[in-house]
C-alpha cells in the first residue's frame, strides 16, 4: 500500500512593523508680556534695588556715627545720626533720633531736665558713654518703666548690664529686645562691645549666634 508523504508547509514569518515614533506635544509658547507688563516689573526691580540702596546707606551712617559718638566728636556724630535716622529702617531710626538728642545737648552745654522716657534713656547712654555704670543702669531702668516695651532702651541695657559684670540681665534684657525687634540680633552682632561681652558670657554668644530669619 502506497504511502502518501504530507507536505509540512512552515508557517510565514510575521514582518515586523516599523516602528512608529512616539508624536511629541508641541511645548506651549511662554507668554508673551505686554509693554505695559514689562514697564512695571522694570519698576518694580528699581524701586526694589533702591529700597537695597536705601538701607545699605542708613547702616553705613549708623555705623560711622556710633564710631563718631565713641570717640566723643559729638557734632560730626549728629550729623550721622541726623542723616541715619531719615532712612528706612525704623528701628534705627528710632534709635539715631535719640542719639542725635544725645549729641546735640552734649554740643550746646543744655542742663540735664529728665521728665520722660526719652530723657533718662538720652542721660542713661551718656553716662554709659562716661563708664558711669551705675547711674546709667539707674537712668536706663527709669526709661524702661515708662515704657516697658522700649527695645532701644533694652538694648542699651543689656550693654550696660554686661559691661557692669550682670551676665544674667545683658542676656535677659536683649533676649527681650531681639523678640520686640529681631534685627536687634544683627546690631548686637555689628557691635564690638557685645562681640566682646560674647566672649566672656556663653549665654549671650549663643543668642548672638542664633539664626535669625529677619536679618539683612
Amino acid at each position: 500500500m502506497a504511502t502518501t508523504k504530507k507536505t509540512i508547509v512552515a508557517p510565514a514569518r510575521k514582518t515586523a512593523k516599523a516602528a512608529v515614533p512616539a508624536r511629541t506635544m508641541p511645548k506651549p509658547a511662554a507668554p508673551v508680556k505686554s509693554a505695559a507688563e514689562i514697564k512695571a516689573a522694570a519698576a518694580l526691580e528699581a524701586a526694589a534695588a533702591q529700597a537695597r540702596a536705601a538701607l545699605q546707606a542708613q547702616m553705613k551712617q549708623w555705623e560711622e556715627a556710633v564710631k563718631l559718638f565713641s570717640q566723643k566728636k559729638f557734632a560730626p556724630a549728629k550729623a550721622r545720626f541726623t542723616e541715619a535716622a531719615g532712612g528706612p529702617a525704623a528701628h534705627i531710626a528710632d534709635k539715631a533720633r535719640s542719639y542725635a538728642q544725645i549729641c546735640a545737648r552734649k554740643t550746646n552745654g543744655a542742663a540735664v531736665d529728665l521728665q520722660t522716657s526719652d530723657d533718662h534713656f538720652n542721660y542713661g547712654v551718656e553716662r554709659l558713654n562716661a563708664r558711669d555704670m551705675e547711674v546709667a543702669r539707674r537712668h536706663l531702668d527709669r526709661a524702661l518703666a515708662m515704657e516697658p516695651n522700649g527695645e532701644h532702651i533694652l538694648f542699651t541695657l543689656a550693654l550696660c548690664c554686661g559691661l557692669a559684670g550682670d551676665g544674667a540681665a545683658a542676656c535677659e534684657n536683649l533676649k527681650r529686645a531681639i523678640a520686640l525687634e529681631p534685627r536687634n540680633r544683627v546690631l548686637a552682632r555689628q557691635d564690638p562691645e557685645f562681640l566682646a561681652l560674647a566672649q566672656q558670657l556663653p549665654a549671650l554668644r549663643a543668642l548672638l549666634s542664633a539664626d535669625n530669619s529677619d536679618g539683612y
